[in-house]
């Protein structure tokens, strides 16, 4: 299958999810199994696309995820708990272990733990998944920035996306751009786009911040400095993580 077919494997997976959770009684049973569905919910796609990763096969990517899914409901992994560690940590073993299991979705070679020695292959693991939760996350903040324009917000996703496919244009030839963009009823000019997009990247760095400390979960800036280092976000937000939870 080809990469183009992704978009619509994840739309059936999230209805997927829906379904089962509702099935289920939306996983209801105790708080850290609510909190852990709804996180699966939401960050589905770095799970899928991690296992697409790994099994090399979409279709086969799909069927794991629908087994993980239906045995987590299920009660399999009810001794997970978001005060034991980080939520991706939990996510990314469980995965690699749904592919490990099934023959005919083995990893690639640098995944196989019969060729490789294992700290080799956590390390190699652990580098996919990340790459695919990184991605995630700033999907989310991207997604939520989007959102806040569409809602009458300032029109800072398009601007800072006009910014980075056209990174050498001077302000005032983007100001031109957004206002042919836009039409707003007072063109743009060169000092009011340098502050719009000034706005616009300390909007997006808090929804960055704001995105990966509810992936973790916490509420403790510590542990959310540590993983916006972990996840090599910290020099782009440290001014937002100051501005966290104020």
């Amino acid at each position: 299958m080809a990469d183009d077919a992704i978009p619509d494997r994840l739309s059936q997976i999230s209805t997927l999810w829906t379904a089962l959770r509702r099935a289920h009684g939306g996983g209801d049973d105790d708080d850290d199994r609510r909190l852990l569905a709804g996180l699966i919910e939401r960050y589905h796609t770095a799970a899928y696309r991690y296992l697409v990763a790994t099994a090399r096969n979409p279709d086969v990517a799909a069927d794991l995820f629908q087994e993980f899914a239906v045995r987590f409901l299920r009660g399999d992994f009810r001794r997970a708990s978001p005060d034991r560690g980080r939520f991706r940590d939990y996510l990314r073993t469980v995965l690699l272990n749904l592919v490990r299991a099934r023959p005919f979705a083995r990893p690639a070679a640098e995944l196989d733990p019969n060729r490789l020695p294992a700290a080799d292959v956590a390390n190699t693991a652990d580098d996919v998944f990340l790459a695919h939760w990184r991605k995630t996350l700033l999907d989310c903040a991207w997604e939520s920035l989007q959102t806040t324009e569409q809602a009458g917000g300032p029109p800072y996703y398009t601007a800072l996306r006009a910014r980075g496919e056209q990174p050498d244009v001077p302000s005032a030839d983007l100001a031109a751009w957004l206002t042919n963009r836009l039409k707003p009823s007072e063109p743009f000019t060169d000092a009011g786009v340098r502050k719009l997009l000034q706005r616009g990247r300390e909007m997006l760095t808090d929804l960055l911040v704001a995105e990966v400390a509810a992936s973790v979960p916490t509420r403790d800036r510590e542990r959310l400095a540590q993983e916006l280092i972990d996840l090599g976000f910290f020099a782009y937000c440290r001014k937002a993580l100051d501005r966290w939870g104020q």
